[in-house]
């Protein structure tokens, strides 16, 4: 049921998003793990902050929480 409140993207955004996908995955420099959490951030519907990005991109390790 929460679903139901989530706004729907348009299928502009939809499609801008698919296609900056398949380039972060085509770029070897990106690895597939952070390009899909960029993703999943993006297509959340809401406006993501600084401290999102950062999240989704350099996430915490196991030797960081040390």
């Amino acid at each position: 049921m929460a679903d139901q409140h989530e706004e729907q993207l348009s299928p502009t955004v939809t499609k801008v998003l698919d296609e900056f996908l398949a380039v972060l995955n085509a770029d070897n420099d990106i690895d597939e793990d952070t390009a899909e959490r960029l993703d999943t951030l993006l297509r959340s519907g809401k406006a993501p902050k600084a401290d999102d990005f950062e999240a989704v991109l350099f996430p915490a390790t196991k030797v960081d929480e040390k």
